[in-house]
């Protein structure tokens, strides 16, 4: 599974189901782990930070992973929309267009006949018009206006009937704003940065192009209000308005649209309630998807949205939404209910979801999570970081084959695993998240789990014994993270067709032993990030070590080892930050050191000998206390 990276992720809203990801990426991790593997294999990396003080190291210890590249995939508190097939039913003639590699836009353009560059023989009298709102319109998206083409029809983006009626605009920008927020001084800078003397706006002219049936406007850092004109556009099917600097209330006009099937307005600066009265929601008749993520929206989230004949996507994550999810929101068949990232609150204890796909974390919700009812067909579940109770959820424990990934981290969960929770390990499960609960005793069954799974983080939890050779068999895993327990026992080896491993943590437990997880390289080849902080391993730093070439970060820090650094380190081209401070180690510091090389913790050592020039930029706490014998900047001078 892991080798390439995971091809670009399509734009298109006809297959529809975009889930928002999280600050924590365990929803990201799978939705993306779905898309990728039924495409091409995706390559993780590492983000792990070391710092010089006990409790940073202990925070860092339970990292997830993060997906590359972020030039295609946008980490922290966005991603990009992900597509399965099997998420909506309706409109599958839509669908298989847009498998075949045709967007639903292109598919419903060709179905009706739809040129991109009508002929000016063909043009009828409403092409100046056109003409006329599209120049309005460009002009105050300070986009640029085609020279030398009178005729609007044959601009980019813009698609026309063959009457000339422009049914399609599509001015989405293809600059990503990768990490960045958005904000009032980046919309502002991007309007300084145009040579714009005021932020780029929707043109109220948008209301005169009434044929419209996909309009797409995102990632243009369009400011302002959205004009009360676009509730003229009654046959807009497709609205997308994501990625923007809007501002205010939400627009009457998105609940003035009969036709409308998808409308995404996600990271702008939408502020306000929802509508409570369900008559607001009356003309909503067509509507699939509502992606409000990511804006300034407050108050409790309407039961009326229950009412929405059509609705099977709900995205209202990282808001300011407070109170109860209403029941029968909860009780609707939807294939995907993302409400993270909010203050909603209450108990759902003996609720019933019945949502596909599901997203609560970081909330304030509450109950017995054994007695929450889920949907057979359930595929994703994120409750990460609430206030759930009870013993070791049972869903996992079920047969339920269409299990893709839980996550059921920072809750207050307790107990052991059962025995045989995870047999027959017939199932496709892929992503497994209980970290920071009060789990404890044995290990051992999760040495069934399915063979499908990618990453296991189980961190900060009461596990005691030995490390189960299972879990050194799992042949897609590349995440694993077993760290802050209280596991004893020697390090099994991690090099029975274990490849795809690119994480291993296994920090702040009482392992003991050599620190020898893996023999050589072709046991885990793209190995990143080694996390072995905090154990009682004992020996030498084994000279293999150097022979990992991907390898990022090696913690080995606070155990019992002795002998010297690898002098082979200069060879480990991608190495960012070695921690081997509080140990038993002697001898000189290895003189050359990788490029990459920004952090080393060397303190609590009695290595000897002058600092290399190429570690005279760290502080003077990478060395001290201990290593009496140590000299040279940024130490005293040798003699």
């Amino acid at each position: 599974m892991v080798g390439t990276e995971c091809p670009p992720i399509p734009r298109s809203t006809t297959i529809t189901y975009a889930l928002r990801a999280h600050a924590t990426t365990a929803a990201y991790l799978v939705l993306l782990l779905v898309y990728c593997s039924s495409a091409t294999a995706l390559k993780p990396i590492s983000r792990p930070l070391i710092s010089s003080t006990s409790s940073a190291r202990r925070e860092q210890v339970s990292l997830r992973t993060v997906l590359p590249p972020a030039a295609q995939f946008l980490a922290a508190r966005r991603a990009e929309r992900i597509y399965a097939e099997k998420l909506l039913a309706p409109a599958e003639q839509t669908e298989a267009a847009t498998v075949s590699g045709i967007s639903g836009a292109d598919s419903l353009s060709t179905g009706l006949g739809l040129s991109g560059a009508a002929s000016a023989a063909s043009v009828p009298q409403t092409a100046a018009a056109n003409t006329a709102a599209l120049t309005a319109i460009f002009t105050a998206a300070q986009l640029p206006i085609p020279a030398n083409k009178p005729n609007a029809c044959a601009w980019p983006g813009v698609t026309c009937a063959a009457n000339g009626a422009v049914v399609k605009l599509n001015l989405t920008s293809s600059v990503s704003r990768l990490l960045l927020p958005p904000t009032p001084r980046l919309c502002n800078r991007t309007a300084r940065e145009r040579g714009g003397k005021f932020p780029a706006t929707l043109s109220e002219s948008i209301g005169q192009l009434t044929d419209l049936v996909d309009l797409r406007l995102s990632n243009l850092w369009l400011a302002g209000s959205v004009p009360r004109s676009l509730s003229r556009l009654t046959k807009l099917q497709f609205l997308d308005l994501q990625d923007n600097c809007f501002a205010g209330p939400l627009p009457v006009a998105f609940f003035r649209m009969p036709n409308l099937y998808s409308l995404s307005a996600s990271r702008n600066f939408f502020s306000g309630g929802l509508p409570q009265r369900p008559t607001a929601y009356a003309a909503m008749v067509s509507l699939s998807d509502l992606d409000l993520g990511i804006n300034f929206l407050s108050g409790p989230i309407p039961a009326a949205l229950a009412t929405l004949p059509m609705l099977r996507g709900l995205l209202l994550n990282t808001n300011r939404l407070s109170g109860r999810i209403p029941p029968a929101l909860l009780k609707k068949e939807l294939s995907g209910l993302v409400l993270d990232w909010n203050r909603l609150s209450g108990d759902l204890s003996g609720q019933q979801i019945k949502a596909f796909l599901i997203g609560l974390s970081r909330n304030r919700l509450s109950g017995n999570l054994n007695t929450i009812q889920f949907s057979e067909s359930v595929s994703f579940i994120d409750f990460s970081e609430n206030l759930f109770s009870g013993t070791f959820p049972q869903i996992l424990c079920s047969n339920s084959g269409s299990l893709g990934s839980v996550d059921f981290s920072r809750n207050r969960l307790t107990g052991a695993v059962p025995a045989n929770c995870f047999k027959p390990a017939n199932r496709v499960l892929l992503a497994l998240f209980l970290s920071r609960n009060n789990f404890s005793g044995s290990l051992q069954p999760f040495s069934s789990l399915p063979k499908s799974i990618a990453a296991v983080d189980l961190g900060f939890n009461k596990f005691t014994g030995r490390i189960p050779q299972g879990l050194t068999t799992l042949p897609q895993l590349f995440n694993l993270d077993l760290g802050a327990n209280y596991l004893t026992g020697p390090i099994p080896h991690f090099c029975q067709g274990q490849q795809a491993l690119v994480s291993l943590n296994l920090a702040f437990n009482a392992l003991s032993g050599p620190p020898t997880p893996l023999s050589s390289p072709s046991c885990a080849p793209s190995l990143t990030a080694l996390y072995l902080s905090s154990n009682r391993l004992s020996g030498a730093i084994p000279s293999t070590i150097s022979s990992f070439k991907s390898l990022k970060w090696l913690l080995l820090d606070r155990n019992a080892l002795s002998g010297a650094i690898p002098a082979g380190v200069s060879g480990m081209q991608q190495l960012k930050g070695l921690g081997v401070s509080y140990n038993g180690l002697s001898g000189p510091i290895p003189a050359a050191w990788p490029r990459t090389i920004g952090q080393v913790l060397l303190a609590g050592n009695r290595l000897s000998g002058a600092v290399p020039a190429a570690l005279s930029k760290l502080k003077r706490a990478s060395f001290k206390p201990g290593n009496p014998n140590l000299c040279g900047t940024p130490l005293p001078a040798c003699k």
